[in-house]
């Protein structure tokens, strides 16, 4: 069973999300929905919720702040 998460975030942290993400083989699929906005959409089997909650929240550490859209 899949989990979608929408969130908006600075444009300029998408391509150093999408790598960290990619680090962790087969945990999410990252697809940009508006680049410009920031638009984002994180797509991750629900065993691995806690993973990517993690991820995002560790991303603060280098300036990325989430902000998680809910109408998905």
């Amino acid at each position: 069973m899949e989990k979608t998460k929408r969130f908006i975030m600075s444009r300029e942290g998408i391509g150093f999300f999408k790598a960290i993400l990619e680090s962790y083989e087969e945990v999410a699929l990252l697809t940009v929905l508006d680049g410009k906005r920031g638009d984002i959409q994180v797509i991750f089997p629900v065993c691995f919720e806690e993973t990517v909650d993690g991820i995002i929240a560790d991303m603060a550490r280098f300036g990325i702040a989430f902000q998680e859209v809910a109408d998905v």
